[in-house]
């Protein structure tokens, strides 16, 4: 079993979670309340912009040409993703507003700067696989469900999400590829480091739906 295939069985517990967490289930059914849909989208605005300078800085951790190319890519997809904001807004009728950073996504954010960093370069891609990784997974099974209909309001957010492809390869295979070559020399330890990175990024993903879902807020004002 390779580093990847073992890494992604051990991640299939917080994947099934996160398919099956109420708001991933509402966006199924496109009945998600207006008011999650703005607090996702505003943390998902704070979210993004670190994203890309994470990648930005996991570019400078390599010389692997293709690897390069595909985390350009990366950042392209990324600053286009506004689109799926406005899927979510059009609904609600709200404006981004730069809400203060919720718990979950600064916890989520210092992990990945941390992780890129100070660790090495299969750390760095680690840190980010997740959220491209699960949100591949989100975007083709509830495509594999039939979600995306005409009914459903959030319906091109699905779609959005859904594998992308080129020519016939899976749009996230890269990054499996990339990360198995990154750990290829090293011990077994250096390997559960980056397991963990990669582990703990997948958790903050489901946290990250469930603060939107339940509205987190910080305890008290500062």
């Amino acid at each position: 079993m390779t580093f990847s295939q073992d890494l992604l069985t051990r991640a299939q517990p917080i994947m099934d979670a996160i398919m099956i967490h109420p708001f991933v289930q509402a966006i199924a059914k496109g009945e998600v309340p207006n008011d999650v849909l703005n607090y996702y989208v505003e943390q998902d605005e704070h979210y993004l912009k670190d994203y890309l300078q994470v990648t930005a800085l996991t570019v400078t951790k390599t010389s692997h040409s293709d690897d390069i190319a595909r985390l350009l890519e990366t950042a392209q997809f990324v600053s286009n993703e506004s689109k799926a904001h406005e899927v979510m807004l059009t609904i609600t009728g709200h404006h981004v507003e730069n809400w203060r950073r919720s718990p979950e996504t600064q916890l989520y954010t210092d992990h990945m700067y941390t992780s890129a960093y100070h660790g090495t370069y299969a750390d760095a891609i680690a840190t980010l696989l997740p959220c491209a990784w699960s949100y591949g997974v989100i975007g083709s099974e509830l495509v594999a469900q039939g979600a995306n209909n005409d009914a459903n309001p959030l319906k091109e957010w699905i779609e959005i999400y859904a594998p992308q492809t080129d020519d016939g390869v899976d749009y996230n295979a890269w990054r499996f590829d990339a990360l198995e070559r990154a750990v290829s020399q090293f011990n077994d330890n250096q390997k559960e480091h980056v397991a963990q990175t990669f582990l703990k990024s997948l958790e903050m993903e489901w946290r990250f739906w469930e603060a939107a879902w339940k509205q987190t807020q910080w305890q008290f004002k500062f």
